[in-house]
């Protein structure tokens, strides 16, 4: 940051990026700077809910939480085609084989 607001005449932000470059500058009400959200970092099912088929729109949708870097968590929709069904469904279907095998080699 080379000028803070009220610095002088300043009514802006005067900015240069690290390491050098063109200056640039923003109104010192922030109205240009919006806060980074954190990533999401994983979803899970969402408990006690169900997921449902809609035949009209030939799609399903299954709750799920959407849990992010800094801790925080928002509930959501996951939202599948018909396509899109049938491939998580193969997918599930080899993920339980393998967990079952793991399973028989344990007992």
């Amino acid at each position: 940051m080379v000028t803070l607001p009220g610095e002088g005449s300043a009514t802006t932000y005067h900015l240069c990026p690290p390491g050098g470059g063109p200056a640039w500058s923003a109104p010192a009400d922030g109205t240009t700077l919006r806060p980074v959200p954190a990533q999401a970092t994983h979803t899970t099912l969402l408990p006690g809910r169900d997921a449902v088929y809609d035949p009209r729109a030939r799609q399903g949708s299954v709750p799920v939480t959407i849990h992010f870097e800094d801790g925080s968590s928002s509930e959501g929709t996951l939202i599948l085609t018909s396509a899109e069904l049938e491939r998580l469904y193969a997918q599930t279907c080899r993920l339980l084989d393998q967990h079952e095998n793991v399973l028989g080699e344990t007992s």
